[in-house]
């Protein structure tokens, strides 16, 4: 009688501890297991990674790296990551892959002392997916300290996320998964002011938190034998200030005294010819125009100096990219709904294979809005006028064909925003 009470007991403790991480999995925000699943789960080694926020997130493109120079990447980088985490997903990076060079954005290196410089949410997208093992739990027992909920709240994800039940989407009982390598690129355009150098001098580092643990990043490095390289990821003028300066040159000076190396994109902008104008996506990252630059600029540096070879006639590594490439063009032409500006989606739905109409109430407003003149006149689409009811009320649509066959892969409408210039899918009030 004892032992099948205990037995029932054991049952049912073991059904709530599935039901508690069903409702774990159902509740938490799939940010981070989107982005780095795929590196988790790899079937190729990788050649190089890349870490940092969201500049180098949005920088770097490890399908493009692919593409055009055969070299095996993943970024995986993550918005509002400081060092701090960076240096704890490295850790579990390194016992995934072999990779030859590791590139370190500079944004986030903070001299602060007892400060972790990045947000709760930030944090969890940096180490959710990564599996609870001693360096989830090294990075759980830094962070934990800094937040109200304590280490429970990067351990436990039903207790972390249990007040998302009112804000479950279609998406939370998908298990969907990043095949552009961890990579989130824009196709939106717009102007930025080019930065200027403006001072060498070299600030002294108290060695703070995100000092420190870039330290243990270049000693991991040393260890691994993996070449570590600081970047600056390009910024507009505003950010470019005197005292950031200051700190990168610091920064600059202890990752060579460390056997790093440094590429500051902001002193070499002219050679890679960014162009203000057109490879800024938002206010402060780059879009696809500007991370193609970015990855050109890299992948000689990766080949020339490193010498990182051509992978595309390694059936090892070109089976199974070619098959996450294919997954990726299906995925970008799913978040075509997702973009909500007319040359966001243009440049989104471009693609080789694929031809786009645009039909235009009013044609004399096309060129309004910043970056269209630019976009058309790199696509070759030539407006074609049309009667308002034509096309339902609005006053653009957008029609993505097959080339071959004729056959429609999307299509979307736009207002013209009277205030803005701009074509965009919510109508003005």
């Amino acid at each position: 009688m004892k032992i099948r009470k205990l037995f029932k007991t054991v049952i049912f403790l073991c059904l709530i501890v599935m039901i508690m991480m069903g409702l774990s999995g159902l509740f938490v925000d799939k940010t981070s297991r989107y982005y780095k699943s795929e590196f988790l789960n790899a079937r190729t080694d990788f050649d190089a990674l890349f870490f940092g926020a969201s500049r180098m997130h949005e920088a770097v493109d490890p399908m493009y790296l692919w593409d055009k120079y055969g070299i095996s990447s993943y970024n995986l980088a993550s918005a509002g990551e400081s060092v701090q985490m960076s240096y704890y997903v490295l850790k579990e990076a390194l016992d995934h892959c072999s990779p030859k060079v590791v590139f370190i954005d500079a944004a986030k290196i903070s001299d602060e002392s007892d400060k972790i410089n990045s947000g709760y949410g930030f944090v969890h997208e940096s180490i959710d997916a990564l599996p609870l093992n001693r360096n989830k739990l090294e990075a759980v027992n830094y962070a934990g300290r800094f937040f109200e909920g304590g280490r429970l709240g990067f351990i436990s994800m039903l207790y972390a996320y249990h007040g998302r039940y009112d804000d479950l989407k279609e998406e939370d009982f998908k298990r969907e998964v990043n095949y552009d390598k961890g990579a989130y690129i824009m196709t939106s355009v717009y102007k930025r002011e080019k930065p200027v150098r403006q001072t060498d001098e070299v600030k002294e580092l108290k060695g703070g938190d995100g000092v420190s643990h870039y330290k243990r990043i270049l000693e991991l490095c040393r260890e691994k034998g993996v070449r570590c390289v600081l970047t600056d990821i390009p910024v507009h003028a505003k950010i470019f200030t005197p005292g950031r300066q200051k700190h990168l040159n610091a920064l600059i000076k202890l990752t060579k005294e460390n056997g790093g190396d440094v590429i500051s994109f902001n002193d070499i902008l002219d050679e890679i010819k960014l162009d203000y104008d057109y490879d800024f996506g938002d206010a402060g990252h780059l879009n696809f125009m500007g991370a193609g630059k970015i990855c050109d600029y890299l992948a000689g540096y990766m080949q020339d100096d490193i010498g990182i070879e051509d992978h595309r006639n390694d059936p090892l590594y070109s089976i199974p990219w070619e098959e996450d490439k294919k997954k990726w063009k299906e995925q970008r032409t799913g978040m075509l709904d997702e973009k909500e500006d007319a040359v966001a989606y243009i440049f989104g739905a471009v693609d080789e294979g694929r031809e786009i109409k645009m039909y235009v109430y009013e044609p004399d407003k096309v060129r309004n809005q910043y970056g269209m003149d630019f976009c058309l006149n790199r696509t070759g689409i030539e407006p074609e006028p049309v009667d308002e009811d034509e096309i339902g009320g609005y006053d653009m649509m957008i029609e993505v064909l097959n080339k071959e066959n004729g056959e429609r892969i999307a299509q979307k409408s736009f207002f013209y925003n009277q205030s803005s210039g701009m074509f965009t899918t919510k109508e003005e009030e």
